[in-house]
């Protein structure tokens, strides 16, 4: 026999599980109960299916049915024309992991942001060819796990990557249990340690000399990042009635997703917050919110007057490094980045610069603590494993005598 006979459901009146008598049936020998519905368990390619009805989608409402059905599935396996999809019926299919990952996507993709959506469809596409028509109800432990092990080693990804899949699946498994109501609980997952990635940044002195090489007509955002710690995508988004002339100050709550202008801040928890005017900036922001309407963007792009797209921003940049002979610093580095450690060295507390920055709390500023490499130098100058000198002052009758020896 290739599969099992099983018996669906329990006793109705113990609720104990019915014990199988072979070749005659399933009981429950205490109140001499039957089951009304059985199924073929049967193991294929890895995996377990469960068989409620013939092909002819006659339920199994019979032990005999049941085994009967068992053994033709034998004949097929032995003559490999065993087809699992002729067995299923439309209400099994909709359990389907590829089915539930489509409808999944399609109720979600509208809330992820457009710069995100193509990795977010190639995630739910990786998730879906592994799972396929396994039955998500039937999804545990080991399952999550034999799919992380085919993602590390089909795929040459870095850790983020795996963790942000992995993250991708969880997020499935609890839609299917919070949103659709189809599982009791979501299966534990395994913990992706993702090492902390270094921070890129540069001293202030750099940043003027960089800024040097930033062409006259985009200097106004490029300062602007430079001395707020802007996400550039924030800084694009900053319209002219964000701007409080009277209180020196912006609020930042948009931010552009590629090009498409969002009226909420990158990342789930983060909130709007009002951020400072830099006085360097306050004579630009004063001639542009006085002399515009207030939905006009507060930096446009002189080559069009329309807000800086992302590639203009980068084809700035990119002139930048080539005008300085740069390669790998990126402008999140020389602005956000530099800003965040510049102010942590100079012993600004977190708190402050995880307000300055947006942060929703300072475990986000942390990554900025790291020391000034050149002040650490200064401080270990004072530590010596040389003995003291000691220099011993002579009189003058002293000096004669030693001189006339």
């Amino acid at each position: 026999m290739a599969g099992h006979v099983r018996a669906k459901g329990k006793c109705p009146i113990c609720g104990k599980a019915f014990v199988e008598i072979l070749k005659i049936g399933f009981l429950c020998l205490e109140h001499q109960t039957v089951p009304k519905r059985f199924y073929v368990d049967l193991p294929w390619k890895g995996q377990r299916i469960r068989i409620f009805s013939d092909k002819t989608g006659q339920v199994l409402d019979s032990y005999d049915r049941a085994d009967k059905l068992s053994d033709r599935i034998g004949e097929e396996l032995e003559d490999h024309t065993f087809d699992p999809s002729d067995y299923v019926t439309a209400e099994a299919s909709k359990f389907y992991a590829q089915n539930l990952l489509d409808r999944f996507e399609k109720d979600k993709i509208d809330s992820i942001a457009p710069s995100y959506k193509k990795d977010y469809r190639r995630m739910v596409r990786i998730i879906k060819e592994f799972f396929r028509k396994t039955d998500v109800r039937e999804i545990r432990k080991v399952n999550v796990i034999d799919f992380q092990k085919h993602c590390v080693e089909k795929y040459s990804w870095k850790e983020k990557t795996l963790k942000n899949t992995m993250d991708l699946l969880k997020v499935f498994m609890n839609y299917l249990k919070n949103d659709l109501e189809i599982i009791d609980k979501v299966p534990q997952f395994p913990i992706i340690d993702v090492p902390e990635p270094s921070v890129k940044w540069v001293h202030s002195s750099d940043q003027v000399t960089l800024y040097g090489f930033v062409p006259e007509e985009d200097k106004p955002i490029i300062a602007f990042l430079m001395l707020h710690g802007c996400r550039p995508g924030e800084a694009r988004a900053i319209k002219c009635r964000d701007v409080s002339l009277e209180m020196q100050s912006i609020n930042i709550h948009a931010t552009f997703s590629r090009n498409i202008y969002m009226e909420r801040r990158k990342g789930k928890k983060s909130k709007p917050y009002v951020m400072a005017i830099h006085p360097e900036m306050i004579e630009y922001v004063v001639g542009r919110v006085r002399g515009s309407h207030p939905e006009a963007f507060l930096f446009i792009n002189p080559k069009n007057g329309q807000a800086y797209s992302e590639n203009k921003i980068k084809r700035v940049w990119q002139q930048v490094k080539a005008r300085g002979n740069i390669t790998g610093l990126r402008l999140y580095d020389a602005s956000r980045h530099s800003v965040a450690s510049q102010l942590v060295n100079s012993g600004v507390s977190l708190f402050q610069v995880s307000k300055i920055l947006g942060h929703s709390s300072t475990k986000m500023t942390e990554k900025y603590s790291h020391a000034d490499l050149d002040s650490l130098k200064v401080q270990l100058s004072k530590l010596s494993l040389r003995k003291a000198t000691t220099v011993t002052r002579l009189s003058p009758a002293q000096k004669a005598d030693k001189n006339n020896q």
